[in-house]
């Protein structure tokens, strides 16, 4: 909803480093100020993209951002933390992911969306080798034993289970 532009990168991602690594060299190339991805859904709910673009540019990143105030060249930003709010700020450029507050999402008028079909969609191919992570299989946790019922009353049969079978104590 009002973008000039687009790219799309040619490629299906296999995990949170290759997308990071594929928006960090369209964002190397664009020279953009400002860079906003989703909290998680881009690297299948990891939360990771964000920090490793940051990492492999070279710049600021701030996760879970609520608000972004840009003064000058730089962001002001309020994020969520365990407790409460934070206040951050950060030089141009920088990288954050966006929390469900920061905007209030709007639905296209059908203007927009017929004027969304005569922007450019710039298709581009993948950099690097999409070697990141391989998994060679996939197997449930072995079944975990039956319980044992101890009478309250039998406190030493308990902490003999605990030292010799369970060997926690």
């Amino acid at each position: 909803m009002g973008a000039n532009d687009a790219i799309r990168v040619n490629a299906e991602p296999v995990d949170a480093f290759f997308v990071a690594e594929q928006i960090a060299a369209q964002a190397k190339n664009g020279g953009y100020d400002i860079i906003l991805t989703g909290r998680e859904s881009i690297d299948y709910n990891g939360g990771l993209v964000c920090g490793l673009v940051g990492e492999l540019m070279g710049i600021p990143s701030i996760n879970v951002v609520t608000k972004i105030e840009v003064e000058g060249t730089n962001g002001k930003f309020t994020r969520d933390i365990d407790g409460g709010r934070q206040e951050v700020t950060a030089a141009m450029p920088f990288i954050a992911s966006a929390q469900k507050d920061l905007v209030e999402p709007r639905i296209p008028n059908m203007r927009g969306i017929m004027g969304a079909r005569t922007k450019p969609l710039n298709v581009v191919e993948p950099v690097g080798d999409n070697k990141g992570v391989h998994f060679a299989n996939y197997e449930l946790p072995p079944a975990k034993a039956g319980c044992k019922m101890i009478p309250a009353d039998n406190a030493g049969e308990l902490i003999e289970l605990l030292h010799n079978e369970a060997k926690v104590i």
